[in-house]
């Protein structure tokens, strides 16, 4: 961790942009621009750095609404690395310091980043307020050839819609930075957030393995260099599905921590009872098959199945569990034995709108498994991770040890590494043990709550922890009355933390 904190170079290129005039026809936008532009490279103490120029200072300007980004205002920027010593890449990002809210509000304003005749990237505006960090452009590989990039900010008159923008103003900058990885996840003031929040100040002890923790953000590394939040109480409550970001109508999610090198997501709450899978009659005797690439569930979550079909348990062909969650819809959904079915509705509990699916990441998912809960947080985190799967199934379905999509559930070692160490030292099967449930975050005592993780000795049976606190292997796949779906996702954009502070009260708000 502390290599990854030496790993980063900032530039910044400030832009001071005094944005927005209607002069004459409804058509015709004017605007003035006053700007400076100054570059400061940090290198932490590495032995290499960024060479860069900047462009053309703008002193003032005159902006049309066009149907083209090139008669938008714009600015530029080159930079280089020194050698091929490392991989390096670049990131631009929009800094907001005020912005009117008509402008803000704008679907017309968007941004376009080219490199000489390329559009590397482009986007909508609208919905930016002041205070915010716009990601414009990330993980942009540099080479040792000197490149031009070049920001636009401009009106497209085919989406124009308020066309009384006269007195509207914008002051922002342009932020350049520089990283030996890329970059992806929640950043904060331009830095990775966990990344650089994340300080060890102690050490605690699980089975004879030592972690790293830092008690004042209760945060800690597992044996894989992933960083995650745990403890009955961390701050990372944070808005997520919102009808518009950061804050309009949003859903409370919780932040796991940075998986994978992404961010990972999990929800507050559940979005009810399904089956995890369920069967014909024929097919283990109706209680379904444990593999997740298959699973009806895995169905009723994720995009790409909204014409599935199947046989309900009369032999009559229906619409089910097609991507319904995924596409904020309602019809029907898996909930019993033997492909019992039941109305479900999502309207008000699935994903919202396009610009929160465009923030979720296709994400590989592990799918190894096993028979017992005898697993410690680090031998549970390999298991799923190895390729120890059902062998030679009675039902003919091969089992796979990773599958790819959008939305899953959580592991157990989620479960378990969201515990708090220097008070829990049990196996997941005795996670029922008061100094382990009461310690960890994603314990509920309300409800039983499904794992990703199959079992390996029963071909229709899931992990899931129990409203107790303990973990086991042998639920039935087939159950819909009584174990919850939570759905967990990693991050694919690179977002901006703008306000908040991770409570309950005040979640984190981030920028679309």
């Amino acid at each position: 961790m502390k290599e990854k904190k030496k790993s980063k170079i900032f530039m910044y290129i400030s832009i001071g942009i005094l944005f927005l005039s209607i002069i004459g026809s409804s058509y015709a936008y004017y605007q003035k621009v006053i700007a400076t532009i100054s570059v400061n490279t940090i290198t932490k103490g590495l032995d290499y750095y960024i060479n860069y120029a900047k462009g053309a200072d703008i002193t003032s300007g005159t902006l049309t609404s066009s149907s083209t980004y090139t008669d938008g205002l714009n600015t530029s920027v080159t930079f280089y690395k020194k050698d091929n010593t490392y991989d390096i890449y670049g990131h631009i990002y929009l800094d907001v310091t005020n912005i009117s809210s008509d402008l803000g509000s704008e679907q017309g304003f968007k941004y376009t980043v080219v490199s000489g005749s390329t559009v590397i990237s482009s986007g909508h505006l609208q919905g930016i307020v002041s205070g915010i960090s716009k990601q414009l452009a990330y993980n942009i590989p540099l080479s040792t050839a000197s490149t031009d990039y070049t920001v636009y900010l401009w009106l497209d008159e085919n989406e124009i819609v308020n066309y009384e923008l006269e007195g509207s103003t914008l002051t922002a900058s342009i932020r350049c930075e520089a990283t030996m990885k890329p970059i992806n996840g929640i950043y904060s003031g331009g830095v990775s957030f966990l990344g650089e929040l994340y300080s060890p100040n102690t050490t605690a002890v699980n089975n004879s393995t030592t972690y790293n923790y830092d008690t004042t953000n209760n945060l800690m590394e597992d044996t894989q260099g992933n960083i995650r939040y745990y403890g009955p109480s961390p701050y990372n409550y944070i808005y997520f599905n919102c009808d518009a970001y950061p804050d309009t109508n949003c859903e409370l999610w919780r932040i796991i921590g940075v998986v994978d090198g992404k961010v990972k997501l999990i929800r507050n709450e559940s979005i009810g009872s399904y089956s995890w899978d369920t069967s014909a009659s024929d097919i283990n005797s109706g209680y379904g098959i444990n593999e997740w690439s298959q699973a009806d569930l895995m169905k009723l979550l994720n995009p790409g199945y909204e014409s599935n079909t199947d046989l309900n348990n009369s032999g009559t062909s229906i619409t089910v569990n097609n991507s319904l969650y995924y596409n904020s819809s309602s019809g029907i959904c898996y909930a019993g034995q033997s492909n019992a079915t039941k109305s479900c509705n999502f309207t008000s509990t699935g994903i919202k709108n396009d610009t929160t699916r465009n923030m979720i990441a296709e994400s590989t998912y592990y799918l190894g498994g096993g028979s017992g809960t005898y697993f410690y947080s680090k031998g549970a985190l390999t298991m799923e991770r190895g390729t120890t799967v059902v062998a030679s199934p009675s039902d003919g379905i091969t089992r796979t040890t990773s599958w790819t999509g959008k939305i899953g559930l959580m592991y157990p070692s989620d479960y378990s590494y969201a515990t708090d160490f220097t008070k829990c030292s049990q196996t997941l099967s005795n996670y029922n043990n008061s100094t382990c449930y009461t310690n960890d975050w994603l314990f509920n005592s309300a409800y039983v709550q499904w794992l990703l993780t199959p079992c390996t000795s029963i071909v229709n049976a899931a992990w899931y922890v129990h409203s107790d606190g303990y973990v086991r292997t042998n639920a039935r796949t087939d159950s819909a009355n009584t174990i919850v779906v939570r759905p967990v996702l990693y991050l694919n954009s690179v977002l901006v933390i703008e306000s908040g502070s991770g409570t309950e009260s005040n979640p984190y708000r981030i920028s679309a």
